[in-house]
Order: C-alpha cells, then sequence, then structure tokens
C-alpha cells in the first residue's frame, strides 16, 4: 500500500467508527421519540456507507486481509441489528427497541466492530 492509501484507510476506518456510533443514537433518538419514519431497508445495505465502499475496493482489488474479513463480517452483523432495530421502531415497540441498543445484539454488534475497526487501523 502506498503511504497516501494508508492514509485514506486510516481516515475511512476514523469515519466509520464515528458513523456507526452515530447511528446507534439516531436509532436510541428515533426510539425515544416514537419516529416511525426511519429507513428500515437502507439500514440493511452495509455497502452504501464509506466503510462499505472500502471493503468493496478491497475485494474487487484481491487485497481482504484476515482482519479486513473480519471487519467485513462485522460490519454487515452490525447493519442487520440496525435494521432490526428499525424494524422494532416502525412496529411501536419502542422498549424493545431501546433495549436491544443498550444490550442486545446491536450493542454486541456495535462493540465487536468498533474493536476489530480499531485494530484494524493498528494494522494498515
Amino acid at each position: 500500500m502506498t503511504q497516501m492509501t494508508v492514509i485514506n484507510t486510516c481516515e475511512i476506518i476514523n469515519n466509520a467508527i464515528v458513523a456507526h456510533y452515530i447511528l446507534g443514537h439516531q436509532l436510541r433518538a428515533a426510539a425515544i421519540e416514537q419516529n416511525r419514519g426511519l429507513p428500515v431497508r437502507l439500514y440493511k445495505n452495509a455497502q452504501k456507507c464509506g466503510l462499505g465502499k472500502l471493503i468493496d475496493f478491497l475485494k474487487k482489488n484481491d487485497q481482504m486481509t484476515a482482519r479486513a474479513q473480519e471487519v467485513d463480517a462485522l460490519h454487515v452483523d452490525l447493519h442487520d441489528a440496525a435494521c432490526g432495530v428499525a424494524a422494532l421502531i416502525a412496529t411501536d415497540n419502542f422498549d424493545a427497541a431501546i433495549d436491544e441498543l443498550a444490550t442486545g445484539y446491536y450493542a454486541d454488534a456495535a462493540a465487536a466492530l468498533t474493536k476489530a475497526l480499531s485494530h484494524w487501523k493498528v494494522e494498515v
């Protein structure tokens, strides 16, 4: 990897940590405010965000490391969990959504992804 690519990759990883943290807060706010107007299906598509685009680039260029593969799987898990939380909110299950964000699968997926991204950033 060239130095510029390493810098760009680290920036994408940093942005991904922040963006996925914000996603959790947006979902929590929607549950608390009982905002049912969430784009449930959009949360499912992990390839739309910056991290998803980086992973897609690495796959297309045969540059997937073991850590990148781990991050990819965890990233998809997080988006699946976000979609599940959004679906709970959309169906008026606000308390269940808040619980999921605090201690359920979403919380576990977010923690695992953040940890893997932090390790990956050090390895880049």
